[in-house]
C-alpha cells in the first residue's frame, strides 16, 4: 500500500530532474552563456510543475473527494459501462499547470482494475479502477491515456488493498482527463468550470438512503487487473 508520506517535489521526477541539474551543472562550469540560462529555465519550470504538496484531507465520511485536480468540464448520469449501472459521470480536465498526483476518492478496497474499456473496439486506451467503501459503495475512476499511453501513468495499488480518504495513490505525467463515476443517488457539490484540488476538493456526496440523486453546486466546498 502506497504511503501518504511523500516529499513536495513528485519523486516520479527525480530523474528528469537529476539529469536537467547534472547538465546545467556542467554548462555553468564551461560555459556561462544561453544554453547554461535555457537549462536553468527548464529545470525550474520542471520543479514548479512537479510540485505536490501537502493536501488537507476532509474529515467528512460520506463525502467524495476529487482524484486530481483540475477543471469540471461535465457532470451527467450515464450507463456505467465498466460495472453495468447507472451511475453520475463528473468529467475533470487536468492542465499542465495542475499538480499530477492520484488520489482515493473515498475509503475503501480496490476491487478490479482493467486497462481498457471492457467494450470498447477503438484504440484509444484507458485505465480504469473499482473501489469498494466497507458500506457497499462503490466508484469508479477511469484515467484517459494520453499519446504516450502506460508510460504517461502510474499506478501504485493492486486489487484486494485499501486506500485511505484522500490517499496518494498515482501518478499522471503532465495531466489528462479524469471520469469519476459514483452512485447514481449521489449529491452532488460541482458544476461545470469549477476547479477542484485533489484530496481537498468535495465533488460528491455518498447518500445512503432511498432519496434520489440531486445536481447541486455548493460553494462552500473547497475547491484484480484486466485487459
Amino acid at each position: 500500500m502506497p504511503s501518504n508520506r511523500y516529499p513536495i517535489i513528485a519523486r516520479e521526477g527525480w530523474p528528469a530532474l537529476g539529469i536537467l541539474l547534472v547538465i546545467l551543472c556542467i554548462a555553468y562550469y564551461f560555459h556561462r552563456n544561453i544554453v547554461t540560462e535555457a537549462t536553468a529555465l527548464v529545470f525550474f519550470i520542471s520543479l514548479f510543475m512537479l510540485r505536490d504538496p501537502v493536501q488537507v484531507i476532509t474529515s467528512s465520511p460520506l463525502a467524495i473527494v476529487s482524484p486530481v485536480s483540475g477543471k469540471v468540464l461535465a457532470v451527467e448520469e450515464i450507463n456505467d459501462p465498466w460495472v453495468q449501472r447507472q451511475a453520475l459521470q463528473i468529467r475533470i480536465k487536468m492542465s499542465l499547470l495542475d499538480i499530477y498526483s492520484l488520489r482515493s476518492p473515498m475509503e475503501g478496497k480496490i476491487v478490479n482494475q482493467w486497462t481498457r474499456r471492457p467494450d470498447s473496439k477503438t484504440s484509444k486506451r484507458k485505465f480504469a479502477f473499482r473501489i469498494r467503501s466497507d458500506e457497499g459503495d462503490e466508484i469508479v475512476v477511469v484515467i484517459y491515456l494520453n499519446l504516450f499511453g502506460p508510460f504517461s501513468f502510474r499506478f501504485y495499488v493492486h486489487s484486494g488493498e485499501r486506500l485511505g480518504h484522500g490517499q496518494r495513490c498515482g501518478y499522471l505525467y503532465f495531466g489528462g482527463v479524469i471520469d469519476v463515476l459514483v452512485p447514481v443517488n449521489s449529491k452532488i457539490n460541482v458544476m461545470p468550470g469549477d476547479h477542484i484540488s485533489s484530496g481537498s476538493g468535495i465533488i460528491a456526496h455518498l447518500v445512503h438512503n432511498n432519496g434520489t440523486a440531486s445536481v447541486i453546486h455548493d460553494e462552500h466546498a473547497p475547491a484484480e487487473r484486466q485487459t
